[in-house]
């Protein structure tokens, strides 16, 4: 082998074995590949506990009960007085009203008020004074008086308790109502017994004293007339017990009413109820010989207004008392007082609402409703 050949082979083992330590030497020398880390979740804190709210608790009104329903009376109680009849048949029959006097001359002529179910007086003639309307359904009376003419409120009061008007007259603005309008059966002294001795009875010459009617007369006319009526409508709640909501007591009521005629009640336990005086003086009714006694005395308070009815030969106006809608109330029993309201319509009587328009009882016996403008009007003690 020649020596140019053994060098080149040298040469190139150096070289190879130069490589293969520089090989060694870069791989020990080169750190191990680090992994990749993998994501550790964060760790969700956990929420708080929050209380559940509880529902809300919403105070709702407690309603307010209706009133009971009044159990009906019996069919021979009477349903403006309590009180009960020997026959029941009286009580289908339409109540009677008549117009009554009340100025000085006509108080004293006061006859068989006594006898009513029911007595309304009111102020008429350009609030100059007042004038009565009585009721009769359960009794008869052969004797009422001194009838006088008809008025503006005579409307309303005979309408809404399905009645007979007997009247004297009135002004041709009032009578055309009545004859024409109304709906109810009126009797007029002047058209329908011109001579007063088929329905009604005269006394003496005084136009304010001498025309008495008697409740058989009315019937009688009534039967003439071919009216035929069956009453049906609904009455007053009555009881013998005090109830116990009364305001306070009132043993003494005064109501002043215009020209001389107001009046005063005063309580007589031996009585039962209130006695009567007006213009200063107690009343008496012949018919029973005794003091004129109500059991309940209702005050009413209504809208008064002033029509153009021209009333009289003096001119004056008539007044319109609204005895059909509603207004303040106080009612007298048993030397006790009840405040409320009252409410009525042209197809059904009043009636008397206490607190929580519960029915004031009224006392077995006849009522007195005194009408007035305002209820601040009366006093009592």
């Amino acid at each position: 082998m020649s020596l140019r050949t053994l060098l080149h082979q040298r040469r190139h083992l150096i070289v190879l074995l130069f490589i293969s330590l520089l090989s060694s030497a870069c791989g020990a020398g080169q750190p191990a590949p680090t992994p990749t880390p993998t994501k550790t979740p964060m760790p969700v804190a956990a929420a708080a506990p929050t209380d559940t709210p509880a529902p809300a608790v919403i105070q709702m009104p407690t309603p307010t009960p209706e009133p009971p329903t009044p159990t009906p009376p019996p069919a021979n109680i009477a349903p403006f007085t309590g009180l009960p009849v020997a026959d029941p048949a009286v009580l289908t029959r339409p109540p009677i009203f008549v117009c009554v006097n009340n100025d000085a001359a006509g108080r004293a002529a006061h006859w068989g008020l006594s006898k009513a179910d029911l007595v309304y007086e009111y102020i008429v003639d350009g609030f100059s004074l007042t004038r009565i309307t009585a009721m009769y359904q359960s009794q008869e009376a052969d004797r009422i008086g001194p009838v006088r003419s008809a008025r503006y409120p005579n409307i309303w009061m005979v309408q809404m308790y399905g009645g007979v008007l007997a009247c004297s007259g009135g002004s041709d603005a009032i009578r055309y109502l009545l004859k024409n309008e109304v709906g109810f059966p009126y009797l007029d002294a002047d058209i329908d017994d011109p001579s007063n001795n088929r329905y009604f009875t005269n006394l003496g010459s005084d136009y304010r004293t001498r025309l008495q009617a008697r409740t058989d007369g009315v019937r009688q006319w009534l039967a003439d007339q071919g009216i035929n009526i069956v009453w049906n409508k609904p009455g007053f709640l009555f009881s013998t017990e005090t109830p116990a909501n009364f305001a306070g007591d009132a043993t003494v009521i005064d109501i002043p009413y215009p020209g001389g005629n107001s009046v005063q009640w005063r309580y007589d336990p031996a009585l039962g109820g209130y006695v009567r005086y007006q213009g200063g003086v107690q009343e008496f009714d012949p018919a029973t010989g005794g003091p004129i006694v109500a059991s309940n005395v209702i005050v009413a308070a209504a809208v008064h207004e002033v029509t153009d009815i021209i009333e009289d030969t003096l001119g004056t106006k008539g007044i319109n008392i609204k005895l059909h809608e509603f207004g303040d109330l106080r009612v007298f029993r048993d030397g006790k007082v009840y405040e409320g309201t009252w409410r009525a319509s042209q197809e059904a009587p009043p009636r008397w609402l206490g607190p929580g328009e519960a029915p004031v009882p009224l006392r077995p016996g006849q009522s007195w409703v005194q009408v007035v403008q305002q209820i601040e009007d009366i006093s009592y003690q």
